[in-house]
């Protein structure tokens, strides 16, 4: 009885006029019980239930206790009350809820065990619901390290031919962009971005894949044009002429996917959608004395420069005129490295070929679901990057049909609450292939710097 309410009554009281402040709702007991049960039961959960998250409310006592009990017994009936309500609060609390009992007869006085016996307290319990969740803010990492953007300012209705800082050029003919209504204005801005390399391709938030199946990337652009802030588009029956340069690896089967965001909010690249192709692959575009000629007339030049070459009598007019063409080869070489494609659309232009081999696997990569983190695939020897599918339950991002013996990175990301938290983990595909990732809280130049070693 005693050890009861000592521990009651030891415990931190609450002043009378802050408790003035804090809404008390009064718990009824039957006469000389101490059984909280029924209807007052229901009620103490009603109110726990109904109370805002962060607040406080009290709980009073009340119920008569017959005079045939001395001081100490109804003391002890008291405090037991006041225990049932902590033990129904507590099946029902929340974690971080916390909990008081005072003596509100006199709050001002801290009572020793043996004053109990002496005169009755008057016991409320002090519930303070803890304050909600807050739903952390999440950023795409697109938003986070956005890529940078080219602007250019062209006359629509004249041949417009734009180049990028990273090679991609962008031939526009005569009335190819229009706005919606179908005008076409004297003057339009044509913004640019270009994406190459893994690491670009995760700083854009996007994959290389098109309907789960593995994509090749030769380059990817993103291409707006408004005139006003009233956005733009191409034409009926125009389309625009895209070269994507190259390396010393060229592919014969590349061609163009177009971004498109299902209802789900998923992204994924579209072949062939309204895109009409070239039959030629690499750009055959020829300059002589920076006048633009056919190809029949270029190699008819070529032809007669071999001759004159072969009969080895020349005046130096003519050696003159020989470094002047071998001028016009090496600056009509760089523009050859490139694919050249068409597209009838704006937004987002993958320049792709589907990938496939024979012996495949799948990959598990195991996370931190706190930080509802994205993970990437990149290959180190493929112009590819993988997204995976996400189980937030099991906290695993399963990327499928993985060519086995390839290396790659797996690249985990997140930005939480402005924060940036990222792994970068370089592996080799196994069969069944299963490894874990842990996001760890880094800086945006740091982050920016990672995704750069990737490209």
């Amino acid at each position: 009885m005693k050890t009861l309410v000592t521990c009651l009554l030891s415990i931190a009281l609450i002043s009378h006029s802050y408790s003035q402040t804090i809404s008390r709702h009064n718990v009824f007991f039957a006469a000389n019980s101490s059984e909280l049960q029924y209807s007052p039961a229901r009620v103490v959960e009603s109110v726990y239930a109904k109370l805002p998250a962060g607040t406080q409310i009290r709980f009073g006592i009340t119920g008569p206790i017959s005079n045939v009990h001395n001081t100490m017994e109804k003391n002890r009936i008291t405090a037991a009350r006041a225990h049932s309500i902590l033990k129904l609060l507590k099946t029902i609390a929340s974690e971080g809820d916390e909990f008081i009992v005072s003596d509100v007869s006199n709050p001002y006085l801290h009572l020793e065990a043996e004053l109990a016996s002496k005169r009755p307290f008057e016991l409320e319990v002090l519930l303070t619901k803890a304050p909600a969740w807050i739903e952390p803010t999440f950023t795409s990492i697109d938003e986070f390290l956005p890529l940078p953007v080219q602007t250019f300012t062209i006359n629509p209705r004249e041949d417009s031919r734009l180049v990028g800082e990273q090679g991609t050029v962008i031939n526009i003919p005569a009335f190819t962009l229009q706005l919606q209504n179908g005008s076409t204005p004297s003057e339009m801005t044509v913004e640019l971005k270009e994406v190459y390399g893994g690491g670009q391709l995760v700083q854009a938030n996007l994959h290389t894949a098109s309907g789960g199946r593995m994509l090749r990337s030769g380059g990817t652009i993103h291409l707006e044009a408004s005139t006003n802030g009233k956005p733009a588009q191409v034409a009926s029956g125009k389309h625009l002429d895209l070269e994507f340069p190259h390396g010393e690896e060229v592919t014969e089967n590349m061609e163009v996917f177009n971004g498109r965001i299902d209802r789900s909010g998923n992204f994924d690249w579209i072949p062939k959608a309204g895109i009409v192709q070239l039959e030629s692959r690499v750009l055959e575009e020829f300059y002589i004395n920076d006048v633009k000629v056919s190809k029949e007339e270029y190699m008819a030049r070529m032809q007669a420069w071999e001759d004159r070459k072969a009969e080895r009598e020349r005046q130096e007019a003519e050696w003159a005129k020989e470094q002047e063409i071998n001028n016009e080869i090496a600056a009509n070489a760089e523009a050859m490295d490139a694919y050249l494609l068409k597209s009838d659309q704006l937004g987002w232009i993958n320049c792709d070929e589907f990938y496939d081999v024979e012996n495949k696997t799948d990959v598990i990569v195991y996370v931190d679901t706190t930080y509802r983190p994205s993970v990437r695939m990149v290959f180190d020897n493929i112009s590819s990057v993988m997204g995976g599918d996400y189980d937030h339950r099991m906290g695993t991002v399963t990327f499928k049909d993985v060519p086995v013996g390839e290396s790659v990175r797996l690249v985990g990301y997140s930005i939480m609450d402005g924060t940036a938290f990222m792994d970068n983990r370089n592996v080799i595909v196994a069969e069944k292939l299963k490894h874990n990732l842990n996001l760890v809280a880094t800086t945006k130049q740091q982050m920016e710097a990672e995704l750069a070693s990737l490209n």
